[in-house]
């Protein structure tokens, strides 16, 4: 799903985002892969995700659906100059629950459609498409214990 990063700032910027995993590591964009900030000689242009200015002082931009399943950060930068550059000024940032597919939320839990399957009990839980699966929810024999899988 398009348009997954947003960020509050002034119109008339360049804004871009960069994606970091748990480890810190960031986004390597071309290498599809994540690894720590300047290998291979990379920098922020390499692992620059640009964002629109959306009017109303609004940015968007599309999380890489390339990145597996997992909770990540969001950076945004300034860009200072005609490249985005490691010494650009951070001036927002927050966490994503990313599925594959989309961002998991509360809100997609509670109000979109969840679906139990009769026979083994899971549970699927629906993006806003209604076809996305977002999350499952597994029984398990044990007391107490249930399992929370990315769809």
């Amino acid at each position: 799903m398009p348009n997954e990063i947003h960020v509050d700032y002034s119109s008339g910027n360049t804004l871009y985002a960069v994606i970091r995993n748990q480890d810190g590591q960031v986004w390597h964009v071309a290498g599809e892969t994540f690894e720590n900030w300047g290998t291979g000689g990379h920098t922020a242009d390499d692992y620059d995700i640009a964002l629109a200015d959306s009017d109303g002082s609004h940015y968007i931009g599309d999380f890489d659906t390339h990145i597996s399943g997992g909770s990540y950060s969001i950076q945004i930068f300034r860009q200072a100059g005609a490249y985005p550059a490691n010494t650009d000024t951070l001036v927002s940032s927050r966490l994503i629950l990313w599925t594959g597919s989309g961002e998991l939320t509360a809100t997609k839990i509670l109000a979109n459609r969840a679906v139990m399957n009769k026979v083994d009990g899971m549970i699927d839980y629906y993006d806003d498409d209604g076809q996305t699966v977002l999350l499952t929810l597994t029984p398990c024999d044990t007391v107490g214990f249930l399992s929370r899988l990315p769809g």
